[in-house]
């Protein structure tokens, strides 16, 4: 009767152990997990001041509170019987200084020797179990956000508006970069000087000379920026007057225009000016043409005369006026042909012979 006894009693314990390693609960009668417990879970907490510490099985949650950087250490890991895969250890950094977290080498933290805690960051590792020079330890980053560089945060919001602390480019890759609204870009200043209240852009350099570079290429010496009717602004000459005796010759070689038998107008003289800089310019021209009654002229396609004689006489003579000059507007920069005509077939008897000989020379005196 005991003998049977006991064998019941074997059994039951059996039964028992299947069902503790199957599905336990503590506080729960149908648990749904191998380990349900409905209720609050506690684990070691530990308050850590050295600079030094090795974490052991000992541990679960370590808290620094030390007055340095401070490293910690990792348990190498286990092959075989003691192996500690799963283990969980949460580090909370409550201090300015930093935690350095070391594996054992030659293991390693996500691929990594070391892992640094900054001020206020905590940190979870779990064991993989696995040993050798390979990820023994995985990392869950609880790190808080935090923001710098152009970006500040409030809770979980991180946004534009903080301060700049390291050189910054903004690649743009062919994107417009918009500021629209009411607000204004104020340079070298946090406050909207006097008589800027209808400025979009402020530059305040406070006494230090060149507040403003702009560069396209038509920057020179003494050039002032000027607007084209669209807005558009470039670099050109300060005004000049035609008293201050800077003038500029013609550029090549002339040669006859008035050889064809034919009248009609874009003759090739040979001749071009070259206008440095939009605006106004004085011009002066003068040659010698001994010719029978006709109309010759010198002119800048789509600008005007530079130079232009009519008929006075039936028989040969030399054309007058000889000298004359023109106000001609150039509306950009650029070399500018100088072309000829005449109203009839009439070639001249002589061509530039006068003394002194062909001229043609400008300065400009208004932008």
């Amino acid at each position: 009767m005991f003998k049977n006894f006991t064998k019941l009693w074997c059994a039951a314990g059996v039964l028992h152990s299947f069902a503790v390693f199957a599905q336990t609960g503590i506080n729960t009668e149908n648990p749904g997990s191998t380990m349900d417990i409905n209720g609050s879970l506690a684990a070691k907490y530990t308050a850590v001041n050295a600079a030094l510490y090795n974490l052991s099985a000992a541990d679960f949650y370590v808290s620094y509170n030390g007055a340095s950087n401070a490293v910690f250490n990792l348990p190498p890991a286990i092959n075989g019987i003691g192996n500690f895969k799963g283990r969980i250890y949460t580090v909370k950094n409550n201090t300015n200084f930093t935690i350095t977290v070391n594996p054992a080498a030659p293991e390693t933290i996500n691929g990594n020797s070391s892992i640094n805690l900054s001020a206020g960051q905590s940190m979870q590792f779990i064991s993989t179990g696995l040993s050798g020079a390979v990820s023994s330890w995985e990392l869950t980053n609880n790190a808080p956000a935090t923001a710098s560089n152009g970006l500040s945060v409030n809770g979980n919001d991180i946004k534009l508006g903080g301060t700049l602390s390291q050189s910054t480019n903004i690649a743009t890759a062919g994107n417009n970069l918009s500021i629209n609204g009411t607000g204004k870009v104020l340079i070298g200043t946090n406050s909207v000087p006097a008589g800027a209240s209808n400025a979009r852009i402020v530059i305040d350099n406070g006494t230090a000379n060149g507040a403003l570079q702009i560069k396209d290429g038509t920057q020179q010496l003494g050039y002032v920026l000027t607007s084209d009717p669209n807005g558009l602004a470039t670099w050109s000459s300060t005004v000049t007057t035609a008293f201050a005796n800077n003038w500029t010759s013609y550029t090549g070689t002339l040669v006859n225009p008035f050889t064809a038998p034919t009248s009609g107008g874009g003759l090739v003289t040979g001749i071009s000016l070259t206008i440095p800089a939009k605006g106004w310019y004085f011009i002066r021209s003068g040659i010698s043409i001994n010719s029978d009654c006709n109309d010759y002229f010198f002119y800048i396609n789509g600008i005007g005369d530079v130079w232009r004689s009519y008929c006075g006489s039936n028989t040969a003579a030399f054309m007058f006026p000889r000298d004359q000059n023109r106000v001609l507007y150039f509306a950009a920069p650029g070399n500018y042909t100088v072309l000829a005509g005449k109203t009839n077939g009439v070639v001249p008897v002589s061509f530039n012979a006068g003394n002194p000989v062909f001229y043609l020379d400008f300065v400009k005196f208004q932008n």
